[in-house]
C-alpha cells in the first residue's frame, strides 16, 4: 500500500472527511499520480473512484495506463453513458452494464454469453427485459461422481422472495455428492414453508434470531460432509462453482481452502454493481470450500458478531497456513443480489460515501 492511500486510510478511519477531501483535491495542483507505480495507482484510484468519481476521472489524465473500463465506471457514476464497449475478461461486466444502459438487450445477452465463455464456463442466460436476473437457469446439467461429500451451509433471514433461486442453484451443479442444509434464523416471512418442497434438503429452524454466523456454526455441526461450504441465501451459484472449487482443493497437495470470484447485480436496477465502483468482479468470501476437520481447529465462525466474522475467518486462515494453501479461482462462479437493509447496504451495518463503517472499524 503506497504512502499515499495509507495517509487517505487514516483520515477516513479518524473519520477526518474534510482532511481526505483537502488531500485528493490538492492532487490536482502536483503530477504525484503519474509519479508512482502504476499499481499503487490503480490502488489508490480504485480507492478514491466511488468517492470523488469526478475527481479522479481528472487525476486519470495524469497516466495513460488507467484502464478504460474504470474511467466507463466513474463516467456512470457521473450519470454519463458510455458508447457500447467490447471489453474482455472481468471488464465485460461493464460493457454488459453500458449495454443495459443504453436498452441493447440483445448485445448485453451476447456479451454475458461471451464473457462466461471466456472463462470455460457453461454459459447462462442473465438477460431478462433489460435487466441482469439472478438464476434464470433451468438447464439441467449432467452430473458428475465425487467421493469426498460436500456440504453446503445456507443460512436464511426472511428470505423468501430470492430463496428459491438459491436452492435451485445448489440442486443444479454439477457434482453430486452434496448435501444442501439450509439454517433458517429464526424468519417471520414465510421462507421455511417454501423450503418444505425440497424434500432433499436438511432445513434447521431457529426459534431466536442470533445472526448469521451462529446460523452457520449450526449447519456445520450438523453437516456430514468432509468438505463444508456456504451460500448466502440471496446468491446464486453458476453449475460448475463445486466442482470447480472441489477440483483444485483434491488437485493441490497443499491446499486447505478454496474460494471463488462473484459479482453483483442490484436489484431494483438489474445492473451489475459494487459499493467500490470498480472492479465489478470480486472475491466471495461465501465460498469457501474447506474440509470439516480444518473448521473445527479454527474454531469455527465467532458468533459473537453479526458482521465481518468470515473476514475474520479468513484473515485467521492466511495467518496459520502459506499462502499457497489458499485457492484462488478467479471465475465469475456465483452472481449475488445487491440490496437494500442487507448487512452491506443497511445503515447500521453497512458503509458511508467514504467505504467507513463504524461498526465494521471496531471489529
Amino acid at each position: 500500500m503506497s504512502t499515499l492511500l495509507k495517509e487517505f486510510d487514516h483520515h477516513v478511519q479518524a473519520q477526518q472527511y474534510a482532511s481526505a477531501d483537502s488531500l485528493v483535491e490538492s492532487l490536482l495542483q502536483t503530477d504525484y499520480i503519474a509519479s508512482l507505480e502504476r499499481k499503487d495507482a490503480l490502488q489508490f484510484l480504485y480507492r478514491i473512484g466511488y468517492v470523488y468519481p469526478e475527481l479522479t476521472l481528472e487525476l486519470s489524465k495524469q497516466r495513460d495506463d488507467v484502464p478504460r473500463p474504470f474511467k466507463d465506471t466513474l463516467r456512470i457514476a457521473l450519470g454519463d453513458i458510455p458508447s457500447l464497449r467490447s471489453y474482455n475478461q472481468a471488464d465485460t461486466l461493464v460493457a454488459i452494464k453500458i449495454a443495459l444502459m443504453r436498452h441493447k438487450a440483445l448485445w448485453a445477452k451476447l456479451l454475458v454469453y461471451r464473457f462466461y465463455r471466456q472463462y470455460a464456463l457453461q454459459p447462462i442466460n442473465l438477460v431478462k427485459s433489460n435487466k441482469l436476473t439472478i438464476g434464470n437457469n433451468r438447464k439441467k446439467v449432467k452430473k458428475n461422481n465425487n467421493a469426498q461429500k460436500v456440504s453446503i451451509i445456507v443460512t436464511t433471514y426472511n428470505s423468501a422472495a430470492f430463496i428459491e433461486n438459491c436452492i435451485d442453484s445448489l440442486l443444479n451443479q454439477s457434482i453430486n455428492n452434496i448435501e444442501i442444509i439450509v439454517v433458517d434464523d429464526a424468519s417471520t416471512d414465510n421462507t421455511v414453508d417454501i423450503l418444505k418442497k425440497y424434500l432433499t434438503i436438511k432445513v434447521i429452524k431457529l426459534s431466536e434470531n442470533n445472526g448469521t454466523y451462529h446460523a452457520r456454526n449450526i449447519g456445520i455441526e450438523q453437516s456430514t460432509g468432509y468438505f463444508v461450504t456456504f451460500q448466502d441465501s440471496d446468491d446464486w451459484s453458476h453449475p460448475e462453482r463445486l466442482e470447480l472449487q472441489l477440483k483444485e482443493l483434491l488437485n493441490t497437495s497443499t491446499a486447505i481452502a478454496s474460494f471463488s470470484h462473484f459479482f453483483r447485480v442490484d436489484q431494483s436496477s438489474g445492473l451489475p454493481i459494487c459499493r467500490q465502483n470498480y472492479p465489478l468482479l470480486r472475491l466471495n468470501l461465501s465460498s469457501m470450500m474447506v474440509s470439516r476437520s480444518v473448521l473445527d481447529k479454527l474454531g469455527r465462525f465467532d458468533s459473537s458478531k453479526r458482521i465481518e466474522s468470515d473476514k475474520k475467518l479468513f484473515e485467521l486462515i492466511k495467518s496459520i497456513y502459506s499462502s499457497d494453501s489458499i485457492i484462488y479461482i478467479r471465475k465469475p462462479l456465483a452472481v449475488g443480489l445487491y440490496r437494500v437493509n442487507s448487512l452491506t447496504t443497511a445503515q447500521k451495518s453497512g458503509f458511508n460515501k467514504y467505504g467507513f463503517s463504524d461498526v465494521r472499524h471496531l471489529i
